[in-house]
């Protein structure tokens, strides 16, 4: 029986061991006697017949002594009569006495009828003296024999009753006795397969029944070790011993309905720690693992002391490498909410150490409350991280969830299904902001620039949907579609004879691509375009983050003739050993500088170093953002060569541009060539 289970009854049923034991002992033990009822009556039948034999070869013997006698003293009719007497024997079929020379002396049939002989005999006829004279030869028909008396079977049949009806309960009783150990062993798997595994069946028989049982045993202790295992696998986070998503999912669960049955209310934190998921890429996954050790702990620490000034014991779960979840299952009415939430992220202000580095993990903290904010924990989940992404985005970094988070999500799947269908139905061109020589005052060439025209000729800014394609992994599509735009256009008044040189920005996620030269120079073919006409503009951050392989993503179509451009310099951390060795063509300076000309008395002194650095380099230098007469002046006099800005024109549209293209020179004809269209760089 299994400790600590208690036995539940048992009916006997047709199909229990009992049972069919018993039926099979009643069975075997009726056909033993019936057996031994036929026995008998085999035994008494082949006595019967015996006996009957032994008078029949009797009676030929006397006949055949009689005959015998009749016959040598040569009376044949005497014979005759004596075989017409044993002929009437019942039994007799044929009865004949030969002679020594074989010839009949007399012959009876008897009266039992036709048919094959049971039995032949062939006796001597025997003459006074011992002299055989002939042979009596007679044969006897198979009579049914009769059937026992009941008086004789009647005894035999009361005592198989009787063994019958005293079989039953022994055999019930002994095989329940005997089979007692296998009903323990079918009521410990029963109470197994009902989940208690920390039970133990405690059999004591000597045989194979206790073996059975101690395997058993053991097999459900390593089966429950097995399963506890496997429960702290499924719901624990390996890394931190802390809850994982699927047991912050369980938990929220409850709670949330906890809180709609009249509990009260309580909510969800997640907390996202930055950059700690690059102290692994950068220092190794010893410095990552210890680093979050001591993260865990910090926030293990804060969110206890937040839970006591809440009056409750918080959960604390990790859903991902930089993300995790805290979980309020109730809070008062009165907490103050920012001041937990600030609770728990203040511990990070301070930087972890690690040997000898200081590690600093900025935090950033959303999150929503049940049941105000959403009635299933995916719903709590979906809108905690609405705040969290929303919390990027503002001073504080911490941010509740609203309903206008959730309407600006539903406004961003919006927009990305219209990107989309933009994207099928070319909707984004490339519109041309002309690059002036300021010597000259001539158009040399233009830089092409994202716009969105709708089906109504709305032109929508790229302020307004390149972060969007950036965030929904657009970015690439969108960029090559105003490359090839751009190279098309120019490759037509290239056939013109006109300067048809174009600039296109390169996304971080294009540069990233290892075909990206390769699917340039494929859209150049399409185009026509000779890549001499071509300007790829890549940041200072793209190109310094991984030097050798921008080199080796730039060669290729440097060696077919585009040209390179550093856009936006200045504005990052560019290393003059770095910038020495990437093969580039064209210097841009940023318009921050060029604006602070007139307001930051530093900004002359840094034009002039860099317009310095681009002559000692080779480099050609554009000027973009020139807006006054007065920049333009300055740049040419300090030698920069090209210039662009909404001092000469907005980014055209392409019939605009060519149009002043085909006039060469922009200066004349400035004020007209300003589009009426919203000027957006």
């Amino acid at each position: 029986m299994p400790k600590g289970a208690q036995r539940s009854p048992r009916i006997l049923t047709h199909r229990s061991i009992a049972v069919r034991f018993c039926l099979f002992v009643c069975t075997l033990v009726f056909l033993m006697g019936m057996s031994a009822i036929a026995a008998v009556g085999s035994i008494g039948e082949l006595h019967m017949r015996d006996s009957i034999r032994r008078e029949i070869e009797g009676l030929g013997s006397g006949y055949g002594i009689a005959i015998g006698r009749v016959v040598q003293g040569g009376d044949l009719d005497a014979a005759q009569r004596m075989v017409n007497s044993m002929a009437a024997v019942p039994g007799m079929r044929d009865v004949r006495a030969e002679g020594v020379d074989g010839k009949f002396l007399a012959r009876a049939s008897g009266s039992t009828g036709a048919g094959p002989p049971a039995e032949r005999f062939d006796l001597p006829l025997i003459a006074p003296g011992g002299v055989v004279v002939g042979r009596l030869k007679y044969e006897v028909s198979e009579s049914p024999m009769p059937p026992p008396p009941f008086t004789a079977v009647w005894p035999i049949l009361i005592g198989l009753i009787a063994l019958m009806g005293l079989s039953v309960p022994l055999t019930i009783f002994f095989v329940r006795r005997i089979t007692a150990p296998l009903r323990q062993l079918t009521d410990f798997a029963e109470t197994v397969n009902a989940n208690r595994l920390a039970i133990q069946v405690d059999i004591k028989t000597g045989d194979e029944f206790e073996t059975l049982a101690r395997a058993f045993n053991h097999m459900v202790a390593r089966l429950d070790t097995s399963m506890r295992r496997v429960q702290r696998l499924a719901f624990v986070d390996a890394a931190t011993e802390l809850p994982n998503a699927d047991r912050l999912q369980h938990d929220l669960r409850g709670a949330i309905a906890g809180a709609q049955r009249g509990g009260a209310p309580g909510a969800l934190f997640l907390l996202q720690l930055d950059r700690l998921q690059r102290v692994g890429e950068t220092l190794g996954a010893e410095a990552a693992h210890e680093v979050l050790t001591g993260a865990t702990a910090r926030l293990r620490t804060a969110v206890s002391a937040a839970g006591a000034e809440a009056g409750g014991a918080p959960m604390v779960a990790r859903l991902s490498a930089e993300e995790f979840a805290i979980l309020f299952a109730t809070l008062p009415k009165t907490v103050d909410l920012r001041g937990i939430a600030n609770a728990i992220a203040q511990p990070f202000d301070q930087s972890l150490e690690w040997r000898e580095h200081k590690i600093a993990l900025s935090a950033i903290l959303g999150a929503a409350f049940f049941p105000r904010d959403g009635e299933t924990p995916e719903e709590i989940l979906r809108h905690a991280r609405l705040a969290l992404k929303a919390a990027r985005e503002t001073p504080l970094r911490m941010r509740f969830f609203s309903r206008s988070l959730d309407r600006a999500a539903a406004a961003r799947l919006n927009l990305e299904k219209e990107m989309r269908a933009a994207l099928d139905q070319n909707q984004f061109r490339a519109f041309f902001q002309p690059k002036i020589d300021l010597r000259s005052g001539r158009i040399v060439g233009a830089e092409a620039l994202a716009r969105w025209v709708r089906p109504d000729r709305s032109v929508i800014s790229p302020a307004k949907f390149i972060p969007a394609a950036e965030e929904m992994g657009l970015i690439c599509p969108v960029s090559e579609s105003i490359l090839r735009d751009a190279c098309w256009k120019a490759a037509a008044w290239s056939r013109e004879g006109l300067c048809a040189r174009v600039a296109v920005n390169v996304s971080a996620l294009q540069f990233a691509d290892e075909d990206f030269p390769d699917k340039v120079l494929t859209i150049l073919n399409q185009a026509g375009l000779p890549p001499q006409c071509l300007e790829l503009e890549i940041t200072e951050s793209m190109a310094m983050e991984d030097v050798d392989r921008a080199i080796r993503m730039i060669e290729p179509l440097r060696a077919q003739g585009v040209r390179f451009a550093i856009d936006d310099f200045g504005t990052g951390h560019s290393s003059l050993a770095s910038l020495t060795r990437l093969p580039f063509d064209v210097l841009k300076i940023d318009q921050t500088f060029i604006r602070g000309l007139s307001k930051d008395g530093h900004a002359p002194a840094l034009v002039e170093t860099i317009l310095a650095m681009a002559a000692a380099l080779n480099y050609d230098a554009v000027a973009e953002g020139v807006e006054t007469d007065e920049e333009a002046e300055f740049l040419r006099r300090r030698g920069c060569p090209v210039a662009q800005g909404f001092l000469y024109s907005a980014a055209l549209p392409p019939a605009e541009y060519h149009r002043i293209l085909r006039q060469g020179s922009i200066l004349a004809q400035r004020a007209g060539a300003t589009p009426a269209l919203d000027p957006v760089a």
